[in-house]
Parts: structure tokens; sequence; C-alpha cells
């Protein structure tokens, strides 16, 4: 079985655009672990850097709500790749495509106006697109998570989880 579960802040703003198989987001993802050192009894911590691709649906979401130092959530499946590079020399590397994302935490500094903002008109697009026949495969709980993420977004987790239990009592 290939499957990979991270938990980790983004290193770099994710990039892409429409390929050949649709929408594409890359991004860079660390991961930290920490031990004691046996023999100085200090504590120890290493960063992994992991290299993230996703497609169509969740490729729009990251374009438009991570930002460098989001935390996320993601699993997914490890797949080497090869290119050739500037100097034709043929490269290797190892990239997690990504099956499942779930945001955390936004960037510490992100602007939750601008985040919500960029929500809303994402969240506009996909409803324009569905409603013409455009996106055939989105349902009212995709919107309803869209929904989700911006007013915790704009609120905090907490007081979200507050509004969401006063609106469902």
């Amino acid at each position: 079985m290939n499957r990979t579960q991270l938990i980790g802040r983004l290193g770099r703003d994710p990039e892409g655009g429409q390929g050949p198989k649709g929408v594409y987001a890359n991004f860079s993802l660390a991961t930290n672990e920490y031990w004691t050192d046996r023999s100085s009894g200090e504590l120890v911590e290493h960063t992994e850097w992991h290299q993230l691709v996703c497609y169509d649906r969740l490729a729009e979401i990251a374009l438009e709500f991570l930002t460098k130092g989001s935390e996320v959530y993601v699993e997914g499946r490890v797949r080497g790749t090869r290119w050739t590079d500037k100097d034709g020399k043929e490269q290797r590397a190892l990239e997690i495509r990504i099956d499942e994302l779930k945001m955390l935490r936004r960037a510490p500094k992100a602007d939750p106006i601008v985040v919500a903002a960029k929500g809303m008109a994402s969240l506009e697009m996909l409803m324009r697109d569905a409603a013409i026949g455009l996106r055939t495969e989105v349902t009212m709980a995709d919107l309803a998570d869209m929904m989700n993420t911006i007013r915790t977004g704009l609120v905090g987790e907490d007081q979200a989880s507050k509004v969401s239990d006063e609106v469902t009592a």
C-alpha cells in the first residue's frame, strides 16, 4: 500500500495553474520531529521537506486559501518523477500526490479579510460554473465546507464552532 499522511506548514505559497490534466498546484511542506539526544540530553529537532502536488478541486482550494506558513493535514501517494534539466541531465525526485487536504491553521500573518475575500471569490466562481454545467462534481457539502473555512478564517476556530452550534440548535 502506498499511503502517506503528513501534518506540517507550507514552505512557500502554492504555485500552479491550468495544465494538460486540468488545474494543478504544487508546494513544499515542512514536517518536524523532535527527540532527546542520548549522549548530551539536548532536545534535537529535524525538519523534513516534502514536495506536494494536487489536482482539480484540491488544487483550486490550495491556490485560493493556502499561503506560506499555513498548517495542513495531507494524505496521498508517493510518486517518482523524472525530467530533463536545462543542462540536458535527467533528474529524479519524489513527490506526494495529494488525495485529501485539510486546512488546520492559516498562516500566522495572513490577513483574515483578504483570505475571506479570496475564498468568497473562489466560492462564487465555483457556484457559477456549477450553475451553468461546467462543474458537475461539486456538491452542496463541498460548498458548505468552503463556507465553513471562510467563516473560521474570519472569526477563529472557537467562535466558528460556537456559531455553528447556535445555528444547529
